[in-house]
């Protein structure tokens, strides 16, 4: 993916997600508020009435409940209002907090802490059949009217009461006697207790002329009518709104939603100020210590967008010019090293020969001569060889027959290799049909078959060879010499470098065979591969693009 394309993905990344997450967390969290709250107010509902009515019970009166509700307003964070069925307040909660009462918003939930006496038909005690289930009617309201009376004694005066539990009956009753001092509350329940009693009979008596499918419902709502005159009465229960208000329930999701998107365009801004400032930067400090004449400088991979192919390019002609620069060192010291020697002597022997200290001789003479000849060649193969890597060389290109030109170069080096002792043989398989500079391409089979013959020991062997492979003309020069180390293998190519250099004087070549043959060839579309053994040989394989035949 491009820079440009990458940057404009993040930038609608970013706003997509921004937007997206807005829209999300938004609503997410009102309607996670508003569930919630409905909730919370449907459960608080429930919670704060058992609560309420359990507190009557336990009390036999609503007396000191106003604590108990302000307890669960600041535990539930509601506000609770407590209506008896006149209308008439109770405790509100908004009172407690020294603040005027606000509207109620739920309807009203009816809290009757008056038990409802249970009675199974099928259990054999009660005999409902033939109505005989009085007597524990009478005991169940008698013990629900002292344990209420007593507790509302006790809570009027500010002492302990006991918890209640439902009895099988349905009918609250308390655990435990409360411990301390009773402040006189069993004998006003006895009074109570008999001053009702009568009623208690009248009423259970009623229910003897009842049918027997009626006689159970009579008996329960005798327990009540008589219950309500000593119990708690109903009180209607009204929730207000959670006390948190609009501005922040819409706030908070967005405060949420602002700190989500700053977040991200945090990352974003991270992200691209690192994947982009900072390889820019790294180019820049990395150019300057170019400039500075640091050529060993390189930049880290940045990856394969615009920034990591310009580090690449950076490298890359970081390499090309520290190569250069080598290669104009090595060429300096090279050209130095092979003219220092013979011009020293020349300068010798012409400043022997102007002392008198040498007399002059026709073999002196003609030493002379060959030596101004060695530095004409060293100094012909550097002018082509710069022409040619400047592209400047210039080329008769015809067409002509490959095969020829190997057999030709045979016969050219046939004496060369009689006297150094090397059978030099060819092997062609014809016609190869190619297009380039015939004398070009016989310099650079020559420089080849030079090199192989000045390499190949006496006995040896020199093999020419042409032929057809995969659509291409291809020329191979082996010989049975000492062959290079693969550690050497790659300077074959280079200026002035031979693989024996005690043979230089010897041999008499300038290093530069090599070198110039190569861009010949590469200039003809052409490949030249060196392999070679020590100990075995060296083959030179070089190959050429076949040449169209005319049209007839």
């Amino acid at each position: 993916m491009s820079f440009r394309a990458r940057i404009f993905a993040l930038i609608l990344v970013v706003a997509v997600a921004a937007i997206g997450a807005t829209a999300y967390l938004s609503f997410r969290l009102t309607a996670r508020q508003i569930s919630d709250s409905q909730r919370q107010a449907t459960q608080h509902v429930a919670d704060i009435a058992d609560t309420v009515r359990s507190y009557a019970r336990r009390h036999g009166s609503w007396a000191g409940v106003a604590e108990k509700v302000r307890q669960l307003s600041e535990a539930n964070h509601q506000r609770i209002r407590l209506v008896n069925l006149y209308g008439e307040v109770t405790v509100d909660s908004d009172n407690l907090a020294g603040r005027a009462a606000r509207p109620v918003v739920s309807p009203p939930t009816l809290i009757d802490p008056r038990p409802t006496l249970k009675l199974d038909p099928n259990d054999k005690k009660l005999d409902l059949n033939d109505k005989k289930a009085e007597g524990l009617v009478l005991a169940e309201l008698s013990q629900y009217r002292l344990a209420s009376v007593t507790a509302r004694c006790r809570t009027e005066q500010y002492l302990d009461v006991a918890a209640v539990t439902p009895d099988a009956y349905g009918v609250p009753l308390p655990n435990s006697v409360p411990p301390g001092a009773d402040g006189g509350c069993p004998e006003q329940a006895e009074r109570e207790q008999g001053l009702a009693r009568d009623g208690d009979w009248a009423a259970v008596a009623e229910c003897q002329a009842e049918q027997t499918p009626s006689y159970q419902r009579c008996l329960v709502e005798a327990f009540g009518d008589r219950a309500a005159g000593f119990a708690p009465e109903p009180l209607q229960l009204f929730l207000g709104a959670v006390d948190d208000d609009a501005v922040g329930l819409v706030a908070r999701p967005t405060l949420l939603s602002i700190g989500g998107v700053l977040v991200l365009a945090m990352l974003g801004t991270a992200f691209v100020a690192r994947h982009v400032s900072r390889p820019l930067r790294r180019l820049t400090a990395a150019s300057r210590l170019l400039a500075d004449g640091h050529l060993d400088t390189r930049v880290p991979d940045a990856g394969r967008d615009e920034v990591g192919q310009l580090s690449t390019s950076f490298n890359r002609m970081a390499e090309a010019l520290e190569e250069a620069e080598q290669a104009q060192r090595r060429l300096v010291a090279g050209v130095a090293h092979e003219l220092r020697t013979p011009l020293s002597n020349l300068l010798g022997y012409l400043e022997a020969l102007q002392d008198g200290l040498v007399p002059p001789s026709r073999e002196l003479f003609g030493s002379l001569h060959e030596e101004v000849l060695l530095q004409r060649r060293i100094l012909d193969d550097l002018q082509d060889l710069t022409l040619a890597e400047a592209g400047h060389l210039a080329y008769r290109r015809t067409g002509f027959d490959l095969a020829e030109l190997v057999e030709v170069s045979r016969v050219a080096h046939l004496a060369v290799a009689e006297a150094a002792g090397v059978r030099l043989t060819a092997e062609a398989v014809g016609p190869l049909p190619v297009c380039g500079d015939q004398d070009r391409l016989r310099q650079v089979i020559g420089n080849l078959v030079s090199n192989a013959l000045r390499y190949t020991d006496p006995g040896g062997e020199v093999l020419l060879r042409a032929f057809p492979s995969d659509g291409r003309a291809v020329v191979e020069v082996r010989d049975t010499g000492c062959g290079i180390s693969a550690a050497d293998l790659p300077h074959v190519f280079q200026r002035f470098w031979r693989a024996d250099p005690a043979r230089d004087r010897e041999t008499g070549g300038s290093g530069l065979g090599l070198t110039i043959a190569r861009q010949i060839v590469l200039d003809h579309a052409g490949t030249i591969e060196p392999e070679s053994e020590p100990g075995v040989g060296t083959t030179m394989r070089v190959t050429f693009p076949i040449a169209e035949p005319p049209a007839a």
